[in-house]
C-alpha cells in the first residue's frame, strides 16, 4: 500500500480537490490519501477543509493542532500512514496517471537499501489564459541514481511531490527537520541520499502549480534562513568535499542575490568565497 499525504494551509478545499482527484485517478489503486489540516483550529478555513474531506471513501482527515508549518504536518502524516510507502503531494500540485505505478516498478527489483525514487516534473502557469506549461528546474540534471555527493552539490531532486519513499526510511530517519522554514524537502533528500540509495524515473509526472496563492517558495526571508540551516547542519561534509562546498555557497549567493534581499550578506559571502577558494 502506498499513503499519499496532503498537507494543506490557506488553500479552498476546490484547489485541494484537484490534488486529490490526481491521487485518485492513479493507474496503481492500492492507497490511501491522508489530508493533513495546517490551519488555525476553528479557522474558515479549516471548518472547509474538514467539510470537503472528512468521511470520504479511502481519504482521511487529520487535523493538526494549530499551525505548525508544512513539515509537523507532514511528519503528523508519516505517524499517520498505514502504507510501506509513503508519497508527498503539496496541496495545490498535481500528478500524472501513472506516476505511483512507474516509481514502485523501480522499487521491485532494487535491494532494501533504495530508500527512495523520484520522477522528473514541469511548470503550469495558470494564471494566463490558456495555462502554460514550462520545464522544472530540475528537469534537464537527471540522474538515473543521485549520490550524496550529487545532492551535497545541487538539489537534482526538487519538491516533495516528486518522490516516492519506503516508510521505514523516513521513520528511521526521524522524517523533516521542523526547525526549518523552507528547503526543508532538499535536507530531506539530504539525510536520504547520505544513508540510503535514490533512483529515478525519467518521465514528468508530476505538475508544479503557479498561481497568485501564498506559496513558501516565494518567500526569500524563508528561502535564506532555510538555506543557512541546512549548510550548518552538513559544515562538515562540505568542508570535506570543496566541490559541492563551493557548489552550496554558489546556491546561497544566488538566492540572495535573486530575491534582493540581504544585500549585506550577499557581498559578505562572495568575499568568503573569493577569500577560500581563489587563489
Amino acid at each position: 500500500m502506498v499513503s499519499v499525504v496532503i498537507t494543506t494551509y490557506k488553500r479552498p478545499p476546490e484547489a485541494v480537490e484537484k490534488a486529490v482527484q490526481s491521487v485518485l485517478d492513479q493507474t496503481y489503486q492500492d492507497l490511501e490519501i491522508l489530508i493533513v489540516d495546517d490551519n488555525k483550529n476553528n479557522s474558515e478555513e479549516s471548518k472547509l477543509i474538514a467539510e470537503a474531506f472528512s468521511g470520504r471513501d479511502r481519504i482521511k482527515y487529520i487535523k493538526q493542532d494549530g499551525n505548525k508549518g508544512a513539515c509537523a504536518a507532514r511528519n503528523l502524516g508519516i505517524t499517520n500512514a498505514q502504507g510501506e510507502y509513503v508519497a508527498f503531494l503539496d496541496d495545490d500540485d498535481t500528478w500524472e496517471p501513472e506516476k505511483l505505478e512507474m516509481q514502485l516498478a523501480r522499487f521491485k527489483d532494487a535491494d532494501e537499501n533504495v530508500a527512495m525514487v523520484y520522477c522528473l516534473g514541469d511548470v503550469v502557469d495558470i494564471s494566463t489564459e490558456p495555462p502554460t506549461v514550462s520545464e522544472y528546474y530540475t528537469t534537464r540534471l537527471y540522474k538515473d541514481e543521485i549520490t550524496f555527493h550529487d545532492q551535497l552539490k545541487y538539489d537534482y531532486i526538487g519538491s516533495t511531490s516528486q518522490g516516492l519513499m519506503r516508510k521505514s526510511a523516513l521513520v528511521k530517519l526521524g522524517g523533516f527537520d521542523e526547525s526549518l522554514p523552507a528547503r526543508q524537502d532538499y535536507e530531506m533528500w539530504l539525510r536520504i541520499s547520505k544513508n540510503y540509495r535514490i533512483y529515478g524515473v525519467k518521465k514528468v509526472l508530476f505538475h508544479y502549480i503557479q498561481h497568485g496563492m501564498e506559496q513558501i517558495t516565494k518567500s526569500p526571508k524563508k528561502a535564506w534562513t532555510g538555506y543557512k540551516i541546512v549548510y550548518k547542519k552538513y559544515y562538515e561534509d562540505y568542508r570535506k568535499d570543496p566541490d559541492a562546498h563551493i557548489g552550496m555557497l554558489q546556491r546561497i549567493i544566488e538566492t540572495v542575490k535573486e530575491y534582493n534581499y540581504f544585500l549585506y550578506q550577499y557581498y559578505r559571502i562572495k568575499k568568503h568565497i573569493i577569500k577560500r577558494f581563489v587563489k
